[in-house]
């Protein structure tokens, strides 16, 4: 028989054994956490990553539409400048060769005035033959065949009958070359009134062509306004203007360093002055106009936004003379895109003039003016429809306030 006893657990080692499982099932729980955990940081952590992943995609992509559009819009500005210079430059070839016909055409009417002073003399001295041969002629027809024979049968003597022989043939050789005179003009005057006839038509035809010069020249100066104007309608187009305005404006200055760090080797080998007339309030005024800009903040007057400018604005008739403010060396003297026509003339001790949207230049790089000399004609080439001249005085680089250097007026 069991001791009854032995069959009672003993109460440590129930406790003990309950520990254990105590301790095992929070093992298992804290794995089985830790296992929960670490998947869910994991999901998150992938989502993080996939989510900066779209990020990153997302700004690549707008990198790269960024640079697409700022691609755009640096071909748009070249394409603004480079239609604005096409422009510029078919108006000016059709301004030359209207020009050139013009020439042509007061040649003409020279040589047309010429013709008619000599065919109004040469009819004044036909008139007054045919008037003398006229009366001769009359006087013969009266006197009939045998008229000639009457004072040489009525001679006294054999010496009258010789002065009186010698005296009709004397006669009858003026009357004869009075006639091949007066004949001589004829021929002279019909050749006079053919070549009249003939220069007339070819100034007609040129009269044609200068029309049709003159409309071409409207149409062009028409397609430029568009341009401009198209530039103003919206705030792309506006925002696009400001960047065709700094493109140009970019261009100006990297020639200006360039030609200042030319005169700068210059200067040190050949020791360059400006002349005694180079001094504040006694350059002479570029042109002839009214001041309708001004150096500084001003708004632009065709694009119809604030600008600062380095410089002012003349505004002068078309062809109006361009001057040399002061003697000095033409540096430059050519296009430049967004100013149209344009001379920079460098005064020594680094001091520069630009003149721009000029219709014509008489200069050319290379040559040396005094002042008061005539560079060009002013035009409304470059970014303007206005004809007007722009003029900046430079220190090097750095833009000076004209007014405070020309002369008062």
């Amino acid at each position: 028989m069991r001791n009854p006893q032995s069959t009672i657990r003993n109460p440590q080692s129930t406790i003990k054994v309950e520990n254990r499982f105590l301790v095992l099932t929070s093992c298992l729980a804290m794995f089985v956490g830790f296992i929960a955990v670490q998947s869910l940081w994991g999901a998150s952590l992938q989502e993080k990553i996939d989510k900066e992943k779209q990020t990153l995609q997302q700004l690549k992509q707008d990198i790269r539409k960024t640079r697409k559009q700022r691609d755009q819009s640096r071909k748009k500005q070249m394409e603004v400048l480079e239609s604005i210079e096409r422009l510029d430059r078919q108006l000016h070839k059709e301004r030359r060769e209207a020009a050139s016909i013009n020439r042509e055409i007061r040649q003409i009417d020279r040589e047309l005035n010429k013709i008619d002073a000599q065919a109004t003399g040469l009819r004044s001295d036909m008139n007054d033959k045919k008037t003398v041969l006229g009366t001769r002629l009359k006087r013969l027809y009266m006197e009939g065949r045998a008229g000639w024979v009457s004072p040489l049968v009525e001679a006294a003597s054999y010496a009258q009958f010789q002065r009186r022989l010698l005296y009709l043939s004397s006669l009858a050789r003026w009357e004869r070359d009075l006639f091949e005179e007066y004949r001589r003009q004829v021929a002279q005057s019909e050749q006079l009134h053919a070549r009249q006839a003939k220069i007339r038509e070819s100034l007609v035809v040129r009269k044609g062509r200068i029309d049709k010069k003159l409309n071409v020249i409207r149409d062009v100066k028409s397609q430029k306004r568009v341009i401009l104007a198209s530039l103003k309608k919206t705030t792309r187009s506006h925002e696009q203007m400001l960047l065709t305005l700094d493109q140009a404006e970019n261009r100006k200055e990297t020639l200006l360093k360039k030609l200042e760090q030319r005169s700068q080797i210059a200067d040190g080998k050949i020791q360059k002055r400006t002349t005694d007339s180079f001094q504040r309030g006694a350059l002479l005024w570029p042109a002839d106009g009214d001041l309708v800009g001004f150096f500084g903040r001003q708004k632009h007057p065709t694009f119809d936004t604030y600008v600062r400018k380095k410089g002012i604005e003349i505004a002068s008739s078309e062809g109006s003379a361009i001057r040399a403010v002061s003697g000095g060396d033409v540096v430059y003297a050519d296009w430049l895109r967004g100013y149209g026509l344009v001379v920079i003339v460098d005064h020594g001790n680094n001091y520069f003039t630009f003149y721009a949207h000029a219709s014509k230049l008489s200069v050319k790089e290379g040559e040396t003016v005094a002042k008061g000399a005539v560079l060009g004609e002013t035009g409304s080439s470059g970014l303007t429809n206005r004809n007007v001249l722009y003029f900046e005085l430079r220190k090097g680089t750095k833009p000076v306030n004209p007014l405070h250097w020309l002369a008062k007026r």
